[in-house]
């Protein structure tokens, strides 16, 4: 993602006006391909056995994960490549996979976007919008643009993703819905019929209070 990427146009030009808009100046960790060195997963398992990835300290991710935990809003943006994320994005994916397994960014708010001339828009905001939930994320937005040309259109797309991102600056409560429902529910399942094992996994649910929860309106409740 260089200079000229339409995806970092687009992505800019909602920051301006949150950042024109908001009352206070508003820290912004930016991340694009160009700039980060990320390993492809080894396949090892390790993170869900063992909760800890063995490239973290080999390259940008533990910074990168250090950075999103401790941050209010997310934004997972991608330009569209053959009907999916780009080929970057979805190494970083792959690197924080097991915390589908967590929920571990549950109490988050996030918003997804792809951008292209018009093909895959909708598959590729899906998939972004199916893994930042499973993560625990609460998705706002999903936002495909079809980015060749700035035009009313586009303009518009800008403020409603701007619009988004000032209200949840502003306090908007965090609320559940059916979607992370059923993710902590098929999650936990999993978790629970695996108990035996003592994996990493269980014992992150277990030392979080997370198998106490019922709901994820329960969770999001613990960790406000």
């Amino acid at each position: 993602m260089g200079k000229k990427s339409r995806t970092l146009r687009f992505i800019n030009d909602v920051l301006e006006i949150v950042q024109n808009l908001n009352d206070t100046q508003i820290e912004v960790n930016m991340y694009t391909a160009d700039q980060l060195n990320i390993n492809n997963c080894k396949g090892c398992i390790n993170c869900f056995l063992k909760g800890k990835c063995v490239l973290d300290n080999m390259d940008d991710m533990k910074r990168i994960k250090e950075e999103i935990l401790s941050s209010d809003i997310v934004v997972f943006a991608s330009p569209v490549y053959a009907h999916h994320v780009s080929g970057d994005m979805k190494v970083f994916i792959d690197r924080i996979s097991y915390w589908a397994h967590l929920v571990r960014l549950s109490g988050k708010v996030g918003i997804a976007v792809a951008t292209s001339g018009g093909n895959g828009l909708d598959l590729t905001t899906n998939y972004l919008y199916k893994i930042m939930s499973y993560m625990g994320i609460k998705v706002v937005g999903k936002f495909g643009v079809e980015a060749y040309e700035i035009n009313d259109g586009y303009n518009g797309t800008v403020e409603d993703c701007a619009k988004l991102i000032l209200e949840y600056l502003h306090d908007k409560p965090i609320e559940s819905d059916e979607v992370l429902e059923s993710v902590f529910r098929v999650t936990k399942n999993m978790i629970e019929l695996a108990r035996e094992y003592k994996t990493a996994e269980y014992e992150y649910w277990d030392e979080m209070g997370l198998l106490k929860c019922n709901s994820f309106e329960e969770v999001l409740k613990m960790v406000k």
